[in-house]
């Protein structure tokens, strides 16, 4: 037996085995297809946090002799302890029983059992022979009902027979299961046996600690993102002042095109602390943050409405020592109204909307440079916020054994507003905006401890949603 705690995962082929273990040991590539028997040998997938393996899934064969085997090992006279080793020597070598072999040996080294059925389909008379073998192995086991399909017409059945051969039945959705619902099925395991008690209640509170730590990591690279974009700047020599704009519109859109691969960047950095490959990680076909970020449905979908935007910059004036121009939050609010609703990159917003700054500079005699940006909308940072928080809440909602399915983390409020920050009190808004003015007057004091504070803000939010 290991030093750890590990658990084989025992099921009839296709019934959702190798999707609860790359959820639970949080895997892309374990391999995952809707064929039966795609798995042909055991193999072990441990999870490992701050450099440690602290519990270990085996991701084993669907049972294909579940009748045969029942009837040898209720014909076996020797003692229980003598069981698995007996049926092991004498089928070793049997091609037609190699799927039992080989599910059955991590059972006899010692792993408790983790039975997965789908539940969504009825009884059958080889599914008792498959309990039943487990339940003579008398090994610690739980069984999870997975209904592949939704329909749970006969669930109550499956729970019914299910207590008769385990000391625990769950219901678990490796498809759709949150990280709540992972950190229950662990702490559930616990109960299985009591040597066990120690050792799964540290795995749990390694569990939480690291998904603590990995969505402070998550806010600390947000608050750092928010920081460089709405800082970031494009400038170029003007030699020519009829040739302003066409140099402006130039600036636009290179800052917007650096502004885009920061917010990618920071997606991806997002995947990569919840163990996701970035190339199996993909949004919804409809979700809104396939908008380009620059697109007025952005614009529409996200951020603030005009009065939660300004009770945010009024809130942000008294908590910074000074307003924010008003005038212009409301001006700009109405700027796609102008644009007719369609795309709109930086290079048709920057011109009186107060969305992006742009200045001519000297630098001498007969000399100039024109400068595009820093962002000059405090509307940015909600939008931007909002972004990052529904992809974050994609992430840890995507499965690692693959779904395709849209989840909205909020109904669409009234305005056509879908963005998290306009569930945000008044205060958490005003820090908002208090950070952006800060941003905008250069690093100060005053700035870094805004930065402290919408980190702290970030991750209460973060955890807040993990639990959802």
């Amino acid at each position: 037996m290991s030093h750890f705690p590990v658990f084989a995962v025992i099921g009839h082929p296709n019934e959702g085995k190798s999707s609860v273990v790359a959820t639970l040991v949080e895997n892309d590539a374990i391999r995952i297809s809707p064929r039966p028997g795609e798995t042909v040998a055991a193999k072990s997938y441990p999870v490992t946090i701050d450099g440690k393996d602290v519990i270990a899934f085996v991701d084993t064969p669907g049972f294909q002799n579940p009748v045969q085997t029942l009837g040898w090992m209720r014909k076996f006279q020797g003692a229980e302890s003598e069981l698995l080793p007996a049926f092991l020597a004498e089928f070793g070598d049997d091609p037609g029983m190699a799927h039992e072999c080989e599910l059955l040996l991590p059972v006899l080294d010692g792993a408790g059992i983790i039975y997965v059925l789908d539940a969504s389909r009825p009884l059958r008379q080889v599914d008792r022979a498959e309990m039943e073998i487990l339940r003579l192995t008398g090994r610690p086991r739980m069984a999870i009902l997975n209904c592949k399909t939704g329909e749970e017409e006969f669930l109550e059945e499956w729970k019914a027979e299910l207590r008769r051969h385990f000391n625990m039945v769950r219901v678990f959705n490796a498809l759709r299961a949150t990280f709540a619902e992972r950190l229950r099925l662990l702490e559930s395991l616990r109960a299985l046996e009591q040597d066990w008690e120690g050792a799964l209640g540290r795995v749990v509170d390694a569990f939480a600690r690291d998904w603590k730590r990995r969505n402070a990591e998550c806010a600390a690279l947000a608050v750092d993102f928010l920081r460089r974009v709405l800082g970031m700047t494009e400038t170029a020599s003007l030699s020519d002042p009829g040739e302003r704009d066409a140099r402006e519109a130039v600036l636009a859109r290179r800052l917007e095109e650096g502004i885009r691969a920061e917010e990618a960047r920071l997606h991806d950095q997002v995947c990569l602390q919840f163990r996701h490959d970035r190339r199996s990680f993909a949004l919804p076909g409809q979700s809104v943050l396939r908008e380009d970020l620059f697109s007025s449905t952005t614009w529409t979908v996200f951020g603030l409405g005009k009065g939660k935007l300004v009770a945010a910059a009024v809130a942000a004036g008294g908590a910074a020592g000074a307003a924010l121009d008003l005038a212009t939050l409301g001006h700009s609010l109405g700027l796609f109204a102008t644009v007719g609703g369609a795309a709109a990159g930086l290079a048709a917003l920057f011109k009186g909307e107060g969305l992006v700054r742009g200045k001519v500079m000297g630098l001498g005699i007969g000399q100039r440079r024109v400068q595009v940006g820093p962002l000059g909308s405090v509307q940015w940072v909600y939008i931007l916020l909002d972004r990052f928080l529904l992809h974050y809440w994609y992430v840890i909602h995507w499965s690692h054994a693959l779904r395709d399915k849209d989840f909205l983390p909020v109904p669409v409020e009234e305005g056509g507003k879908q963005g998290m920050t306009g569930s945000w009190d008044r205060e958490a808004r005003g820090l908002c905006a208090a950070f952006f003015k800060a941003v905008g007057d250069g690093g100060t004091e005053k700035s870094m401890e805004l930065e402290g504070r919408m980190r702290r803000l970030l991750e209460e939010e973060l955890e807040r949603m993990s639990r959802l």
